[in-house]
């Protein structure tokens, strides 16, 4: 009889702790984002206000090494960081920042160098900055900027370990699983032939 009387109590909401998982989720998706594109593009912009308009090869072949060294040490330290929060994609979330936030760094550096970046000035930076998020533009602007071996060789690279770590999962499941037998069409026309 007590089991079948429901109190106010019961009827009462409870805060749900999705909501809360789920904002803290999205925290570290931007933080990660943040963190991607600031290490990237930071190098980027620095060498370019220290070339200022006489950017040349030089630069370039620095920002190719920095930019990628720096991201590759700031990855190695979120990852850590990502592992206390279970959190799974720091490596895309990271490239994703890098990508999304492209325009405004390369705009940034170039205001600091005091160089007309893609001869626009003024509101065309801004149209540059928006139209970035677009990933043909961004490797368009960064092939301008003097940064498109530095982008190429985070993408591959990222794309690469992450091939690689899904290969290795692939195989060490199915090392685990071996009693669970793969049907094949050849495999179930003999069982059909032996029923």
């Amino acid at each position: 009889m007590a089991q079948g009387q429901s109190t106010d109590r019961d009827k009462e909401p409870r805060p749900s702790r999705s909501r809360g998982y789920a904002a803290g989720r999205r925290g570290l998706l931007l933080a990660f984002a943040t963190a991607g594109a600031i290490s990237f593009w930071l190098p980027d912009a620095a060498i370019h206000a220290d070339a200022g308009p006489t950017l040349d090869a030089r630069h370039a072949g620095a920002i190719t090494v920095f930019a990628p060294a720096i991201f590759l040490f700031v990855y190695l330290v979120a990852r850590r960081f990502a592992f206390k929060h279970h959190f799974n994609r720091v490596g895309p979330t990271m490239l994703l920042g890098v990508w999304l936030a492209g325009g405004l760094f390369m705009t940034l550096g170039a205001i600091l160098s005091r160089s007309e970046f893609t001869g626009g000035t003024g509101v065309w930076r801004i149209v540059m900055i928006l139209i970035s998020v677009i990933p043909i533009v961004t490797f368009i602007l960064a092939a301008l900027d003097g940064s498109q071996f530095a982008l190429l060789a985070i993408t591959v690279g990222g794309l690469l370990i992450l091939g690689f770590r899904a290969s290795v999962a692939l195989w060490s499941s199915a090392g685990r699983s071996g009693d669970v037998a793969v049907k094949t069409p050849a495999s179930e026309g003999d069982e059909s032939r032996a029923a």
